[in-house]
């Protein structure tokens, strides 16, 4: 019974994670994806940082 319980947790995680990938997938196509650029050196970089890790500009939009 325990062994049923653990593939059926199994099976939901692993759908869980396909549907996530498939999503994804689906929003690169269509091209809802944003990259986010230096305002600088225009190279992609992260918003979660206040500075560019390229050329240590200050980034405006930083969370």
């Amino acid at each position: 019974m325990a062994e049923l319980v653990r593939d059926g947790l199994e099976v939901l995680m692993v759908v869980a994670v396909g549907g996530m990938l498939a999503a994804a997938v689906a929003r690169l196509r269509r091209g809802e994806v944003r990259v986010y650029r230096c305002a600088t050196c225009r190279r992609p970089t992260s918003r979660g940082y206040p500075r560019c890790r390229h050329c240590g500009a200050d980034q405006p939009d930083a969370s």
